[in-house]
């Protein structure tokens, strides 16, 4: 959009629109005013012009890509207002419109399609070991090396036989290797002289062109008894119906005898799966689940989950993320074994869960569960010879151990969150869809309504003929880009779609089941670091242990030790937080697969929150946004409290802003019912403080019945600790403030480590993938754009202390009174002199508070009021004061 915009201010100078005193009016207001973007789309950009009065513009664009004003969706004439909004959007903003598409007609998609393989035919370079017969069978082998034997039937429309699964797929009898055949005889023609040229044989084969019937094919005389054969089957026609499949084995078995008659093998396949499907049939109408076997109670839907993949051969479970889809998984693989006496079950999940998916089957279950993993020779022994039902491994595995897999024979495959298969052209996919298995089970929270080609994928791992061929697929939902006829721009048809898919998938969304939910539904989303992460992590860690092994540690230790601590948690975000340099963030892309795919935010229109304690990191957020085109708005500190009632209306009122970015300034004095999620970025430190978040829109007022939080967590780092118990809280502070020594180096040794002290050394020294590796980080500069310890000045609380009953304490909002009863007035055993002890110990503890809230927020908190410790001498209470600026 924003040359669009560039477009339409030049227009608006050279065409006089505006006077020219209005133009330089525009101009002062965004060169003096404070103006906010409220809101980031393609089709629409929402900015607050702030200059004295505040006016909340919309620049919108429409199928002819002509801008104009609106406000409140209501289109309004320009004005000053509206070209101040055009030169923020030109100075801040970046997009693109979409182009108008092409829908193609399954005539001119066939054309399509036979066209670009004719063009790779004539590209390729295969090797041909030609048949005695003209037709057959020839073998043509490829550039990988992989060979297929080719049956000629159609020379004037280039069709025939190949035993590969695009053939089978197709629906186009053809493919390019039968073209580059056909090429190549006429290129040789004195290769074919001396060929038989009569048919080989009688062909039974599955015919791609007549939706796969059971189909006879041959061109020449039969003689009396195959006839006779043939005419008892398929009578007058050449191919059966579905309904007469049960009867053709016999056909099989009396055909042996003839010896013209080769039957393709997926014919076989074809009759198996009749019976397969009926057998499957009976057996759901015979048969009543028993759940007792499992370890849980699982809701109503979750049980509906289970029953319809229970006796399928193929399905999807796409609830959307949050509503157990792994339980229903581990149920139906446990179920299946009961029903079907399968003897093992393959998971197929991101490297990331696999150990989470072990715990599941050992929590809700009675089976045994292992993660195949090791060298090669390992792994393979235990593919063969572990006794365990569930075998867990990761997609980039399937890889390279796809021949000892099928060799097992494993009965149920599940797949967690396909996302390597849906490029249907990458190695992975294509190993995947090559597992041999007789059920499989693929849950993901993808919506029909988002990628559909990904779906297409999915579909053909379960059943490759199902929504075959892809042309036709496409043609039939799919819209392509004008200029790039690979590129699409849209779909249609999707009810259709829908209804098509019906038997083979289900899905729930929270809005359909929530009267079965708990309120608050969290989820903890595994991501893996990088190298350069894990590198940057473990160097801060090294440095941590160096101060650890000091036995007097100075108040510059202790706040060098903070920034160290804090390092370790802002590198599991992105580097770019410590560096500047490089920006890498598996946390960032995972989040973009959680909004797109399992959120589908894009067509949900949901409503999220997303809390992060660094504002450069919700900056980095807010540059994917821009470029996926989802629309948000954020909020920080840097925001003025007036402002923040215009963001949390644009929120709240424009359908289309589905992002509200918040560092922790928005974790307090807010109220977002409007939002159904809360994603956390990273952890805090307190457990309170997550809460805390998650109270913005859990409370009386809440438009949602059930709300969903997703806590985004670092394997093998310093957050899985927070998650596990590591809580900084008091800990640190009460290490100071608790301490009777007088100096400035406080020795724990005489009294024993804290319990941070032994939390933290648990991290560093007992934990290998916490173990500090590397670079010595203990000289690591320290960071000055991002606030390490933030400590936020709304007026209703402080996080000094991180404590809930604390807080309750506050009296004043602008001068905080903490009040701690060190000993009772009568007969408490302290004397005066400890009693001045203590006063002095609190003192220093408060200068070290001082100088960590200095190092967080850069202002000395004497500057707004010096702290004061007193101790009541008949009372033995003890109290500190102080001031902070709102």
């Amino acid at each position: 959009m924003v040359s669009l915009v560039e477009d339409k201010i030049k227009t608006i100078m050279e065409d006089e629109l505006f006077t020219h005193s209005e133009i330089e009016e525009a101009k002062r207001f965004y060169g003096e005013g404070e103006h906010t973007i409220l809101s980031q789309g393609k089709e629409k950009i929402t900015v607050l012009v702030a200059n004295g009065e505040e006016h909340t513009v919309q620049i919108a664009v429409n199928g002819e890509e002509e801008l104009f004003q609106k406000t409140n969706d209501r289109l309004t004439e320009w004005d000053v207002y509206g070209l101040t909004a055009l030169f923020v959007i030109a100075n801040k903003c970046k997009d693109e419109t979409l182009s108008e598409g092409i829908k193609y007609t399954r005539e001119g998609m066939i054309k399509r399609v036979i066209e670009e393989r004719y063009d790779r035919a004539k590209k390729a370079d295969y090797k041909v070991v030609l048949a005695n017969n003209l037709h057959g069978e020839h073998i043509l082998t490829n550039e990988k090396g992989k060979s297929y034997r080719i049956t000629l039937r159609d020379f004037e429309n280039k069709t025939g036989y190949i035993n590969n699964i695009d053939w089978r797929t197709n629906k186009l009898g053809t493919t390019k290797h039968i073209m580059y055949l056909f090429n190549y005889l006429e290129n040789n023609p004195s290769k074919t002289r001396k060929m038989d040229k009569k048919y080989p044989f009688i062909e039974i084969f599955t015919d791609p062109l007549n939706d796969y019937r059971i189909t006879w094919y041959y061109p020449e005389t039969l003689r009396t008894e195959e006839r006779k054969l043939l005419t008892s089957y398929f009578g007058n026609k050449n191919h059966i119906g579905d309904s007469q499949i049960a009867g053709f084995f016999s056909f099989v078995h009396k055909s042996r005898d003839l010896e013209r008659i080769k039957i393709r093998q997926e014919v076989f396949e074809k009759v198996e799966a009749y019976f397969e499907k009926n057998e499957l049939e009976q057996k759901k109408q015979n048969t009543t689940l028993d759940f007792s076997s499992i370890r849980a109670t699982l809701y109503p839907y979750q049980k509906e989950g289970v029953e319809f993949a229970a006796f399928k051969e193929g399905v999807i479970i796409a609830d959307e993320m949050g509503l157990g889809k792994t339980l229903q998984a581990i149920a139906t693989a446990v179920l299946k074994k009961e029903i079907f006496d399968f003897g093992k079950t393959l998971v197929i999940c991101p490297a990331s869960v696999k150990s989470q998916w072990k715990n599941e089957v050992l929590k809700f279950t009675n089976e045994q569960a292992i993660v195949v993993e090791g060298l090669p020779e390992e792994r393979n022994q235990m593919y063969l010879n572990d006794p365990s039902f569930f075998h867990i491994i990761n997609y980039e595995t399937v890889l390279r151990d796809l021949p000892v897999i099928n060799k097992v024979g494993y009965d149920f495959i599940i797949l967690d969150e396909a996302q390597k298969i849906k490029n249907y052209e990458t190695k992975t996919a294509n190993a995947v869809k090559a597992i041999h298995k007789k059920h499989a089970l693929v849950i993901t929270g993808t919506p029909l309504e988002n990628k559909l080609l990904d779906l297409y994928s999915i579909v053909q791992f379960l059943d490759p003929y199902y929504l075959a061929p892809q042309w036709e697929f496409s043609y039939q939902h799919c819209v392509f880009d004008t200029n790039s006829k690979n590129k699409i721009r849209g779909y249609y048809n999707l009810q259709e779609l829908k209804a098509r898919l019906e038997p083979i998938l289900i899905r729930r969304e929270k809005r359909d089941v929530f009267e079965q939910l708990p309120n608050v539904i969290q989820k903890n989303v595994f991501v893996s670091l990088s190298d350069e992460q894990a590198g940057l992590h473990a160097s801060f860690a090294r440095g941590i242990a160096s101060i650890l092994g000091k036995k007097f540690k100075t108040t510059y230790d202790w706040q060098k030790l903070m920034h160290l601590l804090t390092n370790m948690r802002m590198v599991c975000n992105s580097t770019y937080l410590i560096d500047k340099e490089t920006h890498i963030s598996p946390k960032l892309v995972e989040l973009r697969e959680i909004l797109l795919e399992n959120l589908d935010v894009k067509n949900n229109k949901r409503k999220i929150i997303i809390f992060s304690e660094w504002v450069t990191m919700l900056n980095l957020i807010g540059e994917m946004l821009k470029k996926e085109g989802i629309t948000y708005t954020i909020l920080t500190g840097k925001v003025p409290v007036k402002k923040r009632g215009a963001l949390i209306k644009e929120f709240e009122d424009n359908p289309d802003c589905s992002i509200f970015l918040s560092s922790e300034s928005g974790g307090t004095g807010l109220n977002l019912q409007v939002a159904d999620t809360v994603i956390n970025f990273e952890l805090p430190w307190n457990p309170a403080k997550k809460n805390q978040r998650i109270g913005r829109i859990d409370r009386i007022g809440q438009k949602k019945q059930t709300l969903h939080v997703f806590n985004l967590l670092s394997y093998d780092s310093i957050e899985m600790k927070i998650a596990t118990g590591l809580v900084l809280k008091q800990n640190l502070f009460e290490g100071v403030l608790n301490s009777e020594s007088l100096t400035d180096n406080v020795d724990f040794s005489d009294k024993g480590k804290s319990q941070f002290i032994q939390q933290l050394e648990e991290v560093l020294g007992k934990d290998d993938e916490l173990s500090p590796k590397g670079k010595d980080a203990s000289n690591f500069e320290f960071q000055e754009e991002d606030t390490l310890l933030e400590l936020t000045t709304e007026p209703v609380q402080t996080n000094l202390f991180e404590d809930n009953e604390l807080n309750k304490k506050v009296r004043n909002p602008k001068s905080q009174n903490f009040q701690t009863t060190a000993a009772k007035n009568e007969n408490n055993g302290k004397n005066i002199t400890d009693l001045e002890q203590m006063e002095a110990v609190m003192t220093k503890g408060m200068e070290f508070l001082t100088g960590i809230y200095k190092m967080g927020t850069g202002k000395d908190i004497a500057a707004a009021g010096k702290p004061k410790v007193s101790v009541n001498k008949e009372s033995g209470e003890v109290s500190i004061t102080f001031k902070m600026e709102l």
